[in-house]
């Protein structure tokens, strides 16, 4: 039986098909397609019935009215959209829901091929710039994104901000600019975007500003956003340790002068072995060399099975009890997400690790979890969380503020350099220094 809430968003929806109003910021299709319409439609229905009985906080109280007008104009709107437009409006409507992991994807629908442009982007603290390519763009590569269309990147990415899936105010910094790369988000959020080539000012490294058309292609099978490549560039030294091994999901490395390394990039086993398994390891081997500092380096984390966390944390306790003097740093960034997210709660609630590096892109208590959703007519997908994290209660920060900042520049990043692990070696050092003094 269909639901009485359903039953009457589609008549608000009915009711206010009619009403055209122009779209600031979209190519127009050449002709209505009636029955193009009417399946995009009844898929902004079942979307927003799907969020009022899924959702974690939707689900006990009433939509949002801002949900709801923004799901009639996208509704009236649907006749001059394009579908990608219409992809890039389904993640603005889930967007309302207020949290990182109730998205849709850009890519990925039934109905919708995804195009893309060949560059991915990164926003470090002196702008917008391409940090890869696929084949046959690589000469962008290092350049500076100054316009996009006829519009400022820093504007962009503005007009993005409120309308993403984000758990707090810096999650955008993580998910704009790659979902900037596709066609539909570049014509919600770009002016002068039309159905041919992307017009974009560029600066490439070490020159002036040129104005280039960029087409977009066919978007490769996608896993979620990729972690950050070491630098690109031919005459780039050898990649720091933090971009060395990016893929594993976890390992270490004793550094100089008594410090361990260890980079944990994924909450979850790997192919060869267990996180559980690597946690005894990890902690036989802090246990023998007895290091006068960890560091956990959290920075490409976004997530896993946070139930695979206590071997682990056990680890990490016991470290803390059988040294008094030693100290845990942990290194987090924009990328440090959901489990990942639970683990630094843990970590600051259980241990006296010092946080470092930039704020994560969610909060100690959390709404989040894989859920997924398909629309029936256009197949596009995403998620709707539907459970509540909470690893330390009454929590209300935003982030867990580093006691040693730093965000990353496009200078050190093209240089391979990693000034955010020479700060934490340089307070270890200094802590030595002070201690031996005493």
């Amino acid at each position: 039986m269909r639901s009485n809430f359903t039953t009457r968003l589609q008549l608000l929806i009915a009711l206010t098909a009619s009403i055209a109003i122009a779209p600031q910021r979209s190519p127009a299709q050449a002709s209505v397609d009636t029955a193009r319409v009417a399946g995009w439609r009844s898929d902004i229905a079942y979307y927003l019935g799907q969020l009022k009985q899924r959702h974690y906080v939707l689900r006990n109280r009433p939509l949002p009215p801002g949900l709801i007008q923004a799901a009639s104009r996208v509704s009236r709107n649907v006749p001059v959209y394009s579908d990608q437009r219409m992809l890039a409006e389904f993640e603005y409507l889930a967007s309302f829901a207020g949290d990182g992991h109730t998205y849709m994807l850009p890519f990925g629908a039934r109905r919708v091929p995804a195009q893309m442009l060949p560059l991915r982007m990164y926003l470090f603290t002196d702008g917008l710039y391409v940090i890869d390519a696929f084949e046959g763009y690589e000469k962008w590569i290092g350049a500076r994104v100054v316009r996009i269309g006829d519009t400022p990147a820093e504007t962009v990415i503005e007009r993005m901000r409120p309308a993403l899936s984000v758990d707090n105010r810096f999650g955008y910094l993580w998910v704009a600019p790659p979902l900037l790369s596709f066609r539909g988000m570049l014509e919600r959020y770009a002016d002068g975007i039309d159905r041919g080539d992307v017009a974009m000012t560029l600066r490439p490294r070490g020159g002036k500003n040129v104005r280039v058309k960029i087409p977009t292609v066919a978007a490769p099978p996608l896993r979620g956003i990729p972690k950050l490549p070491p630098s690109k560039f031919a005459d780039a030294p050898p990649a720091p340790v933090y971009l060395s091994n990016v893929a594993e999901n976890f390992w270490f490395r004793d550094l100089a002068n008594g410090v361990l390394y260890f980079q944990f990039n994924q909450v979850m086993d790997s192919p060869r072995e267990t996180l559980a398994s690597f946690a005894k390891r990890l902690g036989d081997h802090v246990q023998e060399t007895k290091p006068t500092a960890i560091i956990v380096d959290v920075r490409h984390n976004n997530g896993g099975n946070l139930t695979l966390l206590p071997p682990l944390m056990a680890a990490f306790r016991e470290y803390e009890a059988s040294n008094p003097g030693g100290q845990i740093y942990v290194l987090m960034g924009r990328n440090t997400f959901s489990a990942a997210q639970f683990f630094l709660g843990v970590m600051d609630a259980q241990t006296n690790a010092i946080f470092a590096g930039e704020p994560s892109s969610s909060r100690p208590n959390f709404v989040g979890e894989e859920s997924q959703v398909v629309l029936p007519w256009s197949g596009a997908m995403g998620s709707i969380s539907d459970q509540y994290h909470e690893t330390i209660p009454g929590d209300r920060r935003e982030w867990i503020q580093p006691e040693i900042s730093y965000q990353l520049s496009s200078t050190d990043y093209f240089a391979n350099r990693d000034p955010l692990l020479q700060k934490v070696l340089t307070a270890i050092a200094r802590k030595a220094r002070s201690k031996a003094k005493a």
